[in-house]
Order: structure tokens, then C-alpha cells, then sequence
């Protein structure tokens, strides 16, 4: 319980560092459902859609998921070939996004031979996806419980490929927090010695016959 607690608290001190850090890029704008067709927009015609370009257009599962991680994420997605089936292994293998097993919005749902786009989470577990069909319907959205009954099919798990707001505060606080940790040069003990002597500084390498002198508000650390 005190881990717990604990883990909270350095959390909650993490998204504030990323707030006072960065107030403009952190906590920018919530995350926006697709409920409704899309209609022209680039993310989904060959203007931008990888696979609309080499013909495998909407209706289609893959060319819609595709097209819905462009448009949630602003930057072309990572995976822009292969059928549904081989969506969850091409990404395994090039290790693209982050993959589990909890469902969290934008999250990209993968089955043995399809794949959709979680648009809402209930509180009581209800999971809304939005979806397309190869040489079916064109777009819909559907609730699941139970995300392993999908025509019969097999449920991988889900694919990460966009983050919340909270997920990069996060991320920004704990590479800040890194960075501010580790320090910008290695030193190697006994490497050299520093020796004082009147406004100079005089490293002496330890194990050769040489030194570099420097004034001692510039000293060179690396020969």
C-alpha cells in the first residue's frame, strides 16, 4: 500500500514538472471520438492514405485504421503495408508501438483477420470501436464487452499508437528528470589530476608524459 501510495505521489510531481516545463505542448487538447463517416478528409483518400494510393481504399479495415492514426496523431503512422492478419506481426517484429492488453483511446484493436479503432471507454466497460470492412460497409462504430467475440476470430491485443495527454507529461517529466540526473561528460577515475596553480589549470594525464594547461574558468576535460 505504501509503494503504492508512493508511486502516486511521484507521478502526480511528474505531470506537474511537465506542466511548468512545457504549458504548451502538455494537456493541449482532449482526445476527439470518430463516430461519424469520414468524408474526404486526406487522412483517408490517396491525398495521404498509403493504402488508397496503391488502390486498397475504404471500405476496407486497414486502409481506415490507417487513415484514423494519421488523423489522431498528425504524423504518418508506422505500419503502411499488409492485410489485417498482418498487422499486430509486422509491428511485433519491427517493434513500432507499445502492445497490451488494456484498452485506452486511439488504441488500435487487433484480430487474426481485422482490425479497428477504440473511440470510447465506459465506466462500465463498454468499449466503442470505429471500423471499416473490406467489401463491406464503408464505416461504423460498434460496442463491445468482450473483445474476443469478433466473428469468430482471434484477439491479439492492442496496439498503442497514440498517447494521451497525461502518457507525454509524463514522458516529458521523466526524460527532464533524466537528463537533470545524468551528468553531460564520463569521467574515468585516475584518468587525470587537476592541479590549482595560480589562474591556470593544469591536467595532467595520468600515465603519460604530457599535460594541457587552461585557464581554470575553461577547463578542458576531454584531450
Amino acid at each position: 500500500m505504501t509503494k503504492i501510495i508512493k508511486n502516486s505521489i511521484i507521478t502526480i510531481l511528474l505531470v506537474l514538472i511537465a506542466l511548468t516545463l512545457f504549458p504548451a505542448t502538455v494537456f493541449a487538447k482532449e482526445y476527439e471520438p470518430r463516430l461519424s463517416s469520414p468524408n474526404g478528409e486526406p487522412y483517408y483518400t490517396s491525398e495521404l492514405n498509403a493504402y488508397s494510393q496503391t488502390g486498397y481504399s475504404m471500405p476496407n479495415c486497414v486502409a481506415y485504421v490507417y487513415g484514423r492514426i494519421y488523423e489522431i496523431t498528425g504524423e504518418r503512422p508506422l505500419i503502411d503495408k499488409g492485410d489485417a492478419s498482418d498487422w499486430w506481426f509486422i509491428n511485433k517484429y519491427n517493434n513500432y508501438y507499445e502492445t497490451g492488453y488494456e484498452p485506452k483511446l486511439g488504441a488500435v484493436a487487433c484480430w487474426s483477420n481485422h482490425v479497428a479503432v477504440v473511440e470510447d471507454i465506459a465506466d462500465d466497460g463498454a468499449i466503442t470501436l470505429s471500423e471499416s470492412h473490406w467489401g463491406g460497409r464503408y464505416f461504423n462504430t460498434v460496442v463491445y464487452y468482450d473483445m474476443t467475440n469478433h466473428y469468430g476470430q482471434t484477439f491479439y491485443g492492442y496496439m498503442y499508437t497514440y498517447k494521451s495527454d497525461e502518457e507525454l507529461a509524463l514522458e516529458i517529466a521523466e526524460k527532464t528528470a533524466k537528463e537533470k540526473q545524468e551528468p553531460s561528460y564520463k569521467m574515468e577515475d585516475n584518468s587525470f589530476k587537476l592541479q590549482e596553480k595560480n589562474c591556470f589549470t593544469v591536467l595532467e594525464f595520468a600515465g603519460k608524459d604530457e599535460s594541457i594547461v587552461a585557464p581554470s574558468n575553461n577547463i578542458l576535460l576531454n584531450k
